[in-house]
């Protein structure tokens, strides 16, 4: 799990029950008309039949998967595969296309970079290698963008179902009023009116704290995506012309952030990690 992530959502919860309780003055009956089920299913069960409605249902599928990623770990694969591409031109160097091919095996789950250590065992030139990765990441990107549109027009929609919401809640409420009695009036517009408004509560609270930062925090995901794709393709560049250990590494440190640690000369004399797939591209 995202430590940062379930940080995020605790401490946000944790303001938004206090908050309410401070308004409430701590008296917890009032406290309880916070929670409404009606407006919670009109908000939530509108907005994603809406999705539905929207888009097709793999990519609907898909959003589930995106959702789960938002939550997962954070993963530092950059440095690793930099240390991969690295320790693999040394084998390609030293063993040729024989030790290359039994690399690339290892790399069963993560079809990119198979695909591309299998194109330099081909022979493809750099032009053809250069051209199809390229636009493997450019697909990729494109596929995975779709999925944060997605979440983000489920952000738009849950405040307007919210308002949808309010206006059944006041169309019951007014339906249900009785003039002859004022007192028995006021009170039933009041109470019907708070009531009302829950729908359009639930909507803004889930756009803005749940959906939008979690398009934002996959959106993240998928330039940390791409920036690893973007390593393994100039690594396979580098492999196939058997560059140096490293100047592979140098090379390819560009890519790290600069807040990051550079990757140590000692790790020359090291053996690469097993490699850890990838998400698949």
């Amino acid at each position: 799990m995202n430590i940062g992530t379930i940080i995020g959502f605790g401490v946000g919860l944790l303001v938004l029950i206090v908050s309410i309780l401070l308004a409430v003055k701590f008296q917890f009956a009032q406290f309880l008309l916070f929670a409404d089920l009606a407006s919670l299913v009109i908000v939530l069960g509108m907005t994603v039949a809406a999705t539905f409605i929207a888009y097709p249902l793999e990519d609907v599928k898909n959003v589930i998967d995106a959702f789960k990623r938002a939550f997962a770990e954070d993963e530092s694969a950059v440095e690793q595969y930099i240390t991969e591409m690295a320790t693999i031109s040394m084998a390609y160097a030293r063993g040729g296309t024989s030790r290359l091919s039994a690399m690339a095996e290892e790399y069963t789950e993560n079809q990119f970079i198979k695909d591309g250590l299998k194109m330099v065992e081909d022979r493809y030139t750099e032009i053809d290698i250069r051209s199809i990765m390229t636009a493997q990441i450019r697909n990729e990107q494109q596929r995975l963008s779709g999925q944060v549109k997605i979440i983000q027009n489920m952000s738009s929609n849950a405040p307007a179902f919210g308002v949808l919401g309010t206006l059944i809640g006041l169309v019951v409420m007014m339906s249900g009023l009785d003039p002859s009695d004022t007192e028995k009036l006021m009170q039933g517009l009041g109470g019907g009116m708070a009531t009302a408004l829950l729908t359009t509560f639930y909507g803004v609270l889930f756009s803005n704290f749940f959906f939008s930062p979690i398009a934002t925090k996959v959106e993240k995901r998928i330039e940390d995506q791409v920036i690893m794709m973007n390593v393994i393709m100039q690594g396979a560049l580098l492999i196939m012309k058997k560059t140096p250990e490293n100047m592979v590494r140098d090379k390819l440190k560009v890519y790290l952030p600069v807040q990051w640690a550079s990757i140590s000369a000692s790790d020359n004399d090291q053996t690469a990690p097993p490699p850890e797939a990838a998400q698949e591209a």
